[in-house]
């Protein structure tokens, strides 16, 4: 597969699945770290452990400059992820994967500490016979007619070039142990017809939940689906979401409630789309698979999405885009707890100007931190001005509210000269990571503590 196009599928699928579990060393100022990548390549997730964080995302090249990878290339992209200690340095990093094409889908931690990585792989054989490309035979050679041939002896020619890529049919279970050995791996095939866009993984005490989307490859279909496995790696069969026009990019779990979230066009509980794509929540009980809670957002001529979600307090928090065209806007918007007897209301809803990523994570005591990119002068309303020139990335904290009803607190912006769109946000009980980048292949890593200084050192 062509870089250019995995390069837009890592970005379809690389989505942020957010879940802080273990609680990291104390930070007592600011940090900020650079790390090299490949030029392409993708840093789309941030979760604090004990010794620090681990991120991960995909990569597309070979990256011998890299700061980061040590070990060659698995064949075509892989994914990666990293430990990185509480200086930010890593501590190691492993490339996940195939010797076909791989991409990161997200990542979570289990209550011992083990890292699980999930992501899209290609299948082992292409959907068709490749395209044979054969010469025409030559013509018969008369009086006045000598013409030059090429080929002269018919041979067929077969180009690789031409072959339909394969699709990315498989889901990949890959878990580490803390210390970046390998644990169990599992691939679970979707079919030959189907691509498989893993977008988040969280787990509890009895093992793991996966949520993404399935397109159809003829039809074009989107389903939304989720599927649980044990930490043996025993999964069971997908439950699928929606009818064709259903995508899910984010999951959360709290009380044996799932959170899945994303975008639909499809009729749901009778009710067509409001807008031209409406954001869809859905709240499922995890043992009996019932939908408790089925929520769409939508604005008549506009594309909405749900990109991120967390549970904050029993609530259900999630965060995405309304595209009205000519502008964005960035969403977050509060359900109230949702029971066997009671479905959840909005309890609160708050709009920025703003653009993707946008990715949400869960602090102490119920707040939350949100991160989206923003341009400078989008940010005079709720933040000092930038010094950038372009997009930057923005955190916010929104604080603990038992009504659902949060308040802006505090916010950092990383501002640097070109692009610097959000890549991926991460919280820990002394501050907030963001991970932003441009183009290059760099990797800007910055801590906000909650005290002290509110500037990252450059």
């Amino acid at each position: 597969m062509k870089r250019t196009s995995l390069s837009r599928i890592a970005l379809t699928v690389a989505l942020l699945s957010l879940a802080p579990t273990f609680l990291p060393a104390a930070a007592v100022s600011s940090l900020s770290k650079t790390l090299t990548l490949g030029v392409d390549d993708d840093a789309s997730i941030a979760i604090a452990n004990k010794s620090g964080w681990i991120i991960g995302g995909t990569t597309f090249e070979s990256s011998e400059s890299s700061t980061v990878f040590a070990d060659r290339p698995l064949g075509g992209s892989d994914m990666w992820v990293s430990s990185l200690d509480g200086a930010l340095v890593p501590a190691w990093t492993h490339r996940i994967g195939t010797a076909q094409d791989d991409i990161f889908g997200g990542t979570t931690l289990d209550l011992n500490g083990n890292i699980w990585l999930i992501g899209a792989s290609q299948s082992e054989s292409a959907t068709t016979t490749p395209v044979v490309m054969t010469t025409p035979a030559p013509p018969t050679i008369t009086p006045g007619n000598n013409p030059i041939t090429v080929n002269p002896d018919g041979v067929s020619l077969s180009s690789p070039l031409v072959a339909p890529p394969r699709p990315l049919s498989q889901l990949i279970i890959q878990g580490l142990r803390s210390d970046g050995s390998a644990l169990l791996k599992t691939n679970i095939s979707f079919g030959a017809k189907y691509s498989v866009l893993p977008t988040g993984v969280v787990s509890d005490a009895t093992g793991l939940w996966i949520a993404g989307t399935v397109l159809t490859l003829e039809s074009k279909a989107l389903r939304g689906f989720y599927l649980n496995c044990d930490f043996a790696l025993q999964c069971k069969a997908p439950i699928y979401l929606g009818k064709s026009g259903t995508s899910i990019r984010t999951i959360a779990l709290s009380a044996g409630n799932l959170l899945v979230a994303g975008s639909t066009t499809d009729v749901w509980k009778g009710k067509p789309a409001i807008g031209k794509v409406d954001a869809l929540a859905l709240v499922i009980n995890s043992k009996s698979g019932l939908i408790l809670q089925t929520q769409r957002s939508g604005n008549s001529g506009t594309r909405r999405s749900w990109e991120s979600g967390a549970f904050a307090n029993g609530e259900a928090v999630l965060a995405g885009t309304v595209d009205y065209g000519k502008k964005m806007e960035i969403v977050t918007t509060t359900f109230s707890k949702v029971t066997s007897s009671k479905v959840g209301a909005v309890v609160s809803t708050a709009r920025w100007l703003g653009s993707p990523r946008v990715a949400l994570s869960p602090r102490a005591g119920g707040a939350l931190a949100l991160a989206f990119s923003t341009t400078p002068s989008e940010l005079k309303a709720i933040a000092p001005q930038a010094k950038g020139v372009a997009l930057d990335a923005l955190s916010l904290n929104l604080s603990a509210s038992k009504s659902g009803k949060r308040t802006l607190n505090t916010s950092h912006v990383t501002p640097r000269a070109g692009e610097q769109l959000l890549l991926a946000l991460g919280a820990n009980p002394t501050g907030v990571l963001l991970i932003s980048g441009s183009t290059g292949g760099q990797l800007w890593l910055d801590f906000y503590p909650d005290s002290g200084s509110g500037a990252v050192k450059r």
